[in-house]
């Protein structure tokens, strides 16, 4: 734990600077506000057709967070470089890409279709395979994009055998454990939390209730890990060839706006928790 600190605090003492974060902050805070106000994802994007349309919305939102923070950081950095070099286009795009096409495309909704399972199971089954289905529609494409082009084998976006080292999360688990049990008390988090709303699945399945709890809840988890690919992974590992520990702010934007979907409390944490 404390040589996790000593690296926060090595890190923060070289990248922090008062007019960036505040008006990085600023800007953060900006599309919070318009999209709670306007209730852009929910009430906007998902209402968009998954034939595309979505997709674009996405996109948009995506590339207006990330582009709008390097912007921020390039020009007090003093980095305008930045934008002459092709590969950080190329990486960067793409993960945001790949991000945006999972998010707009509901290809998992093909095989729903495809099973057609009884109505009780429909929600059930979608949500299965819309957190299963990410492993090749994102980790496998950030993979290859880190492959062939980034071509960073050695750290591989943060996946690989070397400086393990787990005590550190154990102890962070510990450290948050009271702030999870002071959120449970916030209406937008218990309203919205937990997620598994499927109480007629296990009737409909002829099976005891764990079971698709235990199901549900075992892809829910999984997902986690293409979320950490892409912002700790792809953007942080991964764009830092490019941009070097300047990656690290533009990524927890962008991590931001992946929460606006959800209660406000959590999209402004995930802010500094992404961060």
């Amino acid at each position: 734990m404390i040589k996790l600190a000593k690296l926060v605090w090595e890190f923060v003492k070289a990248d922090f600077d008062v007019k960036h974060y505040l008006i990085t902050l600023f800007f953060t805070l900006s599309l919070l506000v318009l999209n709670y106000w306007i209730n852009l994802e929910n009430g906007v994007i998902d209402l968009l057709p998954t034939n595309g349309p979505r997709f674009v919305g996405y996109l948009v939102l995506y590339s207006t967070a990330y582009y709008g923070a390097i912007f921020i950081t390039a020009h007090f950095k003093k980095n305008q470089s930045i934008f002459r070099n092709k590969k950080f286009w190329i990486i960067s795009a793409g993960g945001i890409f790949i991000f945006s096409a999972d998010s707009g495309f509901v290809f998992h909704q093909y095989l729903v279709d495809w099973i057609n399972p009884s109505p009780p199971l429909n929600g059930f089954i979608y949500s299965l395979l819309s957190n299963g289905t990410e492993f090749i529609t994102i980790a496998l494409p950030l993979f290859l994009v880190n492959r062939f082009i980034i071509t960073n084998r050695s750290e591989n976006l943060g996946v690989n055998r070397t400086e393990i080292d787990l005590k550190p999360f154990f102890l962070i688990l510990l450290i948050i454990v009271p702030f999870i049990f002071f959120s449970a008390f916030e209406s937008g988090l218990s309203n919205y939390y937990p997620t598994y709303k499927f109480g007629e699945a296990a009737k409909a399945m002829g099976v005891s209730k764990w079971i698709p709890v235990t199901l549900y809840e075992f892809f829910y988890g999984a997902d986690f890990f293409n979320v950490e690919l892409t912002f700790r992974g792809f953007f942080v590992i991964g764009m830092a060839a490019v941009l070097g520990r300047e990656a690290v702010l533009p990524m927890a934007v962008f991590y931001c706006t992946i929460h606006f979907g959800k209660p406000g409390v959590e999209a402004i944490s995930s802010l500094f928790g992404g961060y």
